[in-house]
């Protein structure tokens, strides 16, 4: 479960969206390709609604977009990555301007799609309004949600479900869990599922009531709700849109990202991302070496890490096992994925006294985007170096 709390540094701060038609609605971030996709509304007649689906960089420059027509309002937005392509989940088949069925259509660069068309619809519940999904990609799944009565979202009632994402895009909806919801009394702004919980952002425009609450799938029990505080002070501030976000696909530090809309006079769409830091560790985790090549000082000196949000801590003392000196640039060991910083990070250590003669006992290592923690001393030390010491992953 992800710890809502106080959020990282901006992911993107007033990234301009491909229409100017109004400010975003929802958001996904795709993690193969690490591309930002982004659903606006157009103004147009509500059952012809186009939807305009701006992709952008991790830095939130826009690369291209896609117009998606007959579709609904954009309340939510999925996407997938087969062996074909990129496909957007969206709305479908409008009736008074939401959805009433979902559409699955290729994402094509300065394309255009119907929303409405037969071949792209897909419809996992019958009778049910304002529908919208999402997708979570750490499980592969399609996550719907659908109202039993035709409100607004603060008094909406109705459930959300979870599919196979195969099955789903194939057209098969056999639901592997529900979950229902009563009357929220909050305007929905965009939800997501992540491993074994249901997040929802709720808030109202150019008011301070920005909120992500934490929902377990299991027992439908409401177990965290954060107040947001990201981005005071822009023009018109308004929640929209939440999703997964990973640093690559399969990430086990994966967290939540959400989106502030902003607009100037001059009518330009911006939208400003964070994210929660991401999910700690406790206890340390070791981390795998080369035990031909070297030896801690102590089982209590084996290399390990943990996480505490967005710092990692690291606990090693290593010698050389043939007793020979460490080489300028030699890496010790490689941290996972999810414990790696963004940039190369010196960190300070320190070196056995029996090393030095009237010299520092200092010593510095470096970590890399890669994970590699090496050691870079001029010196050729001989016996056990090591640290207590910690970095940053962003």
């Amino acid at each position: 479960m992800i710890k809502l709390g106080t959020v990282t540094p901006p992911l993107l701060s007033g990234a301009t969206l491909a229409s100017a038609a109004s400010v975003a609605q929802a958001v996904f971030w795709e993690s193969v390709d690490q591309y930002w996709y982004v659903c606006q509304p157009d103004d147009t007649a509500q059952d012809m609604d186009r939807l305009t689906v701006s992709r952008l960089t991790a830095d939130g420059a826009l690369v291209d977009k896609m117009v998606v027509g007959r579709a609904g309002h954009g309340a939510n937005l999925g996407v997938e990555r087969d062996a074909t392509g990129v496909w957007l989940w969206l709305d479908g088949m409008p009736s008074g301007g939401w959805a009433t069925a979902l559409a699955r259509v290729p994402y094509v660069p300065n394309g255009t799609a119907d929303a409405s068309d037969p071949s792209v619809v897909r419809t996992p519940r019958t009778g049910v309004y304002r529908v919208s999904a999402t997708v979570d990609p750490t499980r592969r799944q399609l996550i719907f949600r659908w109202q039993s009565n035709d409100a607004a979202s603060p008094e909406a009632t109705g459930g959300i479900d979870r599919y196979d994402l195969a099955a789903a895009a194939a057209g098969r909806f056999t639901p592997l869990q529900t979950l229902a919801y009563g009357a929220s009394g909050k305007t929905l702004q965009g939800y997501t599922s992540l491993g074994d919980h249901v997040y929802h952002l709720y808030g109202d425009q150019g008011q301070d009531n920005v909120t992500v609450t934490c929902t377990d799938w299991a027992s439908g029990s409401l177990l965290q709700s954060q107040h947001i505080t990201a981005f005071p002070g822009l023009p018109y501030r308004e929640p929209e849109g939440i999703c997964v976000y990973e640093n690559s696909p399969g990430d086990p530090a994966a967290t939540l990202a959400f989106g502030i809309a902003a607009r100037t006079d001059a009518g330009v769409r911006h939208l400003n991302m964070a994210r929660f830091p991401h999910p700690g560790t406790d206890p340390w985790v070791p981390v795998p070496y080369n035990t031909a090549l070297y030896k801690p000082n102590s089982d209590n000196y084996v290399p390990q890490y943990r996480l505490a949000g967005d710092q990692v801590f690291l606990h090693f003392s290593l010698s050389k096992a043939d007793g020979t000196a460490w080489g300028q640039g030699e890496t010790l060991f490689q941290l996972p994925p999810r414990a790696r910083p963004d940039r190369t990070q010196r960190l300070l250590g320190v070196v056995s006294g029996a090393a030095v003669t009237g010299d520092t006992m200092a010593v510095r290592f470096e970590v890399t985007p890669d994970g590699k923690v090496s050691v870079w001393d001029e010196r050729t030390l001989a016996g056990w170096i090591g640290g207590d010491v910690s970095f940053w992953v962003c």
